[in-house]
């Protein structure tokens, strides 16, 4: 197997791969807080749409378990609105922990700008995740992607990537990203000896992906776009 980037539904793309073919999942889905206009006038706040965000990750997980080996290891980015849905789902597996992405500067918000980000870790069976002796603190500080440089508007810094690939996986390794984005995971995975595998619904995101990891196309593209 080689490294590739998959134009497509994520759900139905990971339909495509052999059953205990992954070793990692990293990616970073889209979330947001659901909010609601009553009478056109006060913004609420509609709790009962995370429902929705969370039947999609019982769904995404589904997936995850076929594809994964069985000490298969995830990281899911999320924010603390997002995360207790991510956290139900996955709480019968073996472990998860929360941690801290801290990107060393401030952002948007009141009272509390958001300096970080969340990741959730979860895996199957027991990892031995520990390098020389070395293991992770919960709070992990990467400078994030300065918004003039960035491929795309969620991007994660590779160097943060390159620290999770390097801790939780080994030189030959299959690692997934369903949401791929601009390509970090993938280039990441070259750059260390694993075998990435991204996909990715936008069709402009999969043509920056491809040309920054230096991939060829992967599947038909679609008429009209």
């Amino acid at each position: 197997m080689e490294s590739k980037i998959i134009y497509g539904d994520c759900i139905e793309e990971m339909k495509k791969l052999e059953n205990n073919s992954i070793d990692m999942i990293i990616t970073d889905p889209p979330y947001t807080t659901p909010i609601i206009s009553g009478f056109g006038r006060k913004r609420m706040k509609n709790v009962a749409d995370l429902s929705i965000q969370e039947q999609y990750i019982i769904l995404l997980k589904k997936e995850f378990e076929r594809i994964l080996k069985p000490n298969g290891r995830v990281f899911i980015f999320c924010d603390d609105k997002y995360y207790p849905s991510i956290f139900r789902a996955f709480y019968d597996w073996n472990s998860s922990q929360m941690v801290v992405w801290d990107k060393g500067k401030i952002g948007m918000g009141k009272p509390f700008r958001k300096q970080h980000e969340l990741i959730f870790y979860a895996n199957r069976e027991p990892f031995e995740y520990i390098r020389n002796g070395y293991t992770f603190a919960t709070v992990m500080k990467f400078k994030q992607v300065f918004t003039k440089d960035r491929l795309h508007p969620a991007e994660k810094p590779i160097e943060l990537i390159r620290e999770l690939i390097k801790g939780f996986s080994n030189e030959g390794d299959t690692i997934l990203d369903p949401f791929v984005g601009s390509g970090t995971v993938v280039l990441a995975c070259k750059e260390l000896k694993r075998i990435g595998i991204g996909i990715e619904l936008n069709e402009d995101f999969v043509e920056i992906a491809n040309k920054r990891c230096i991939l060829p196309k992967q599947g038909e593209r679609r008429s009209g776009k």
